[in-house]
């Protein structure tokens, strides 16, 4: 799943008083419901269209935003913060709204994909892969994360 992604020496909430995860769980799950009330009026489908009305032989494109989407997350390391926030506020609002081929294409980790397809969670596996790499090549890595960490929660200047 995604939360198997982030290898324990990226991550730095274990390391902090307030993790913060409370918070997110909460503004979320406020996010999902404001998108779930938004959505109720389109009359979406509560579950994915069957198999046998979809037209496999035909080549599959995200189209052009969810490609502008998935291009800037894999480039999430070597961008500026502020569109890294931008990218990941416009997916997870995504992934917010109720349809089930939005869940399923963003959400499904083990979603069978074409031969050259990508979804999220494959963009996020060779990003982590990415980071992996860079982390070994960081002195004092995790002391250097933490500090950025309490610098974007306003704990220190």
């Amino acid at each position: 799943s995604f939360l198997c992604l982030v290898p324990e020496e990226a991550k730095t909430s274990s390391c902090m008083e307030e993790g913060g995860y409370d918070t997110y769980v909460h503004d979320a799950l406020g996010m999902v419901k404001v998108c779930r009330a938004s959505a109720a009026p389109w009359g979406w489908p509560s579950a994915p269209q069957p198999l046998d009305t979809c037209h496999p032989e035909a080549a599959f494109y995200e189209g052009h935003f969810l490609k502008v989407l998935f291009d800037r997350m894999a480039r999430i390391l070597d961008q500026p913060y502020s569109l890294n926030l931008q990218v990941t506020s416009v997916l997870s609002r995504l992934a917010a709204f109720p349809h089930p081929h939005l869940h399923e294409y963003l959400l499904d980790p083990y979603l069978n994909l074409a031969p050259g397809c990508r979804s999220l969670f494959s963009i996020l596996v060779r990003v982590m892969g990415d980071l992996m790499q860079r982390l070994q090549r960081v002195p004092h890595f995790r002391a250097r994360l933490l500090l950025v960490r309490r610098q974007l929660m306003g704990l220190v200047p």
